[in-house]
């Protein structure tokens, strides 16, 4: 292994490592909703959960780490840890919380800066800026199409995952629009098969469907 690999996979490590100790302060800071029947932010971080997010936060590094330039790893590392935090509010309570959602905004528009400067220009950034826009705006023709039943949070969740693949290219971005749609639409079926009712969280298959789509990029 060189230097180089292994500054890579002690950085994959180090992202699963501090997505699982930020978890925690993040999710006990987050105000309730007001439901009747609101999710219990602060009772998530359970040792179980915090190994999830962790593990998941590694695999989404390396990922993206082993497949795309370097010019877009730090929006990618805002996606495999804020990006991967959220997704696992969602599967967990089916909320997308707004406050977290919003400081991953800042974190994206932030990464979108240093991308640049890392090499990828005014180009990069303007590509992303246009990616978060196109499918923030595809979920929210979705979610008017659907009479509000689609959840508004995963409009809100849309903009990060656009961000992050347009930094690579329109290519990767229609990848992970279309594949994210195609794992929500396998797994809704398969709720439907195996008859199970009640809201369905959006967000994992939309993040595991950009991830997808960053295979593609590997080498060879």
């Amino acid at each position: 292994m060189t230097p180089a690999e292994l500054l890579v996979w002690l950085v994959v490590v180090a992202t699963g490592v501090a997505t699982a100790a930020v978890s925690g302060p993040l999710l006990r800071w987050l105000p309730e909703p007001q439901a009747e029947d609101p999710p219990g932010y602060a009772r998530l971080p359970t040792a179980r959960f915090l190994v999830g997010v962790g593990t998941c936060a590694s695999l989404a590094a390396a990922v993206a780490w082993t497949a795309l330039p370097t010019s877009v790893q730090p929006l990618w590392t805002v996606l495999a840890v804020g990006g991967v935090l959220l997704a696992a509010v969602d599967q967990a309570t089916t909320w997308l919380p707004l406050r977290l959602v919003q400081v991953t905004w800042v974190a994206m528009a932030v990464a979108s800066l240093a991308g640049a400067s890392l090499g990828g220009g005014w180009s990069q950034l303007v590509r992303s800026a246009a990616g978060a826009a196109a499918a923030g705006a595809l979920y929210l023709a979705f979610w008017a199409a659907s009479g509000g039943g689609f959840g508004f949070g995963d409009v809100r969740y849309a903009p990060l995952l656009g961000a992050a693949a347009a930094a690579d290219g329109w290519r990767l971005l229609v990848l992970a629009l279309v594949a994210g749609t195609l794992v929500g639409g396998v797994l809704g079926v398969a709720r439907l098969v195996l008859r199970r009712g009640g809201s369905f969280a959006y967000a994992p298959s939309m993040l595991l469907g950009t991830y997808l789509a960053a295979l593609t990029r590997w080498p060879g």
